[in-house]
């Protein structure tokens, strides 16, 4: 896993721009171009977790279970009786 910003088109797929994260403001700066000439795009950059388990020396499978351990705790939290954010609806409180 690298460190690596990509700028890339929501619909086709494909990498418009790609840089190091020290110089995130220029995918920044770029996709703020695209989006005015009216692209649909998104960035894709590593957080800090993800970071500093590839600086440790996590792996690329390593690092895709974490993403996926990720993706699981946020689709559960609406499973459990929420938070002082995010409520539970009222389906989900025990009368």
């Amino acid at each position: 896993m690298s460190n690596i910003v990509r700028v890339i088109d929501n619909i086709s797929g494909s990498v418009l721009f790609e840089t190091s994260v020290e110089k995130i403001a220029e995918a920044y700066s770029f996709a703020t171009m695209m989006e005015e000439e009216g692209l649909d795009i998104k960035i894709i950059a590593p957080g800090l977790a993800e970071t500093l388990i590839s600086s440790l020396g996590a792996d690329d499978t390593e690092i895709q279970e974490y993403k996926k351990g990720m993706d699981e705790e946020i689709e559960s939290h609406e499973d459990d009786f929420g938070c002082a954010i995010c409520p539970p609806t009222s389906s989900k409180i025990q009368k």
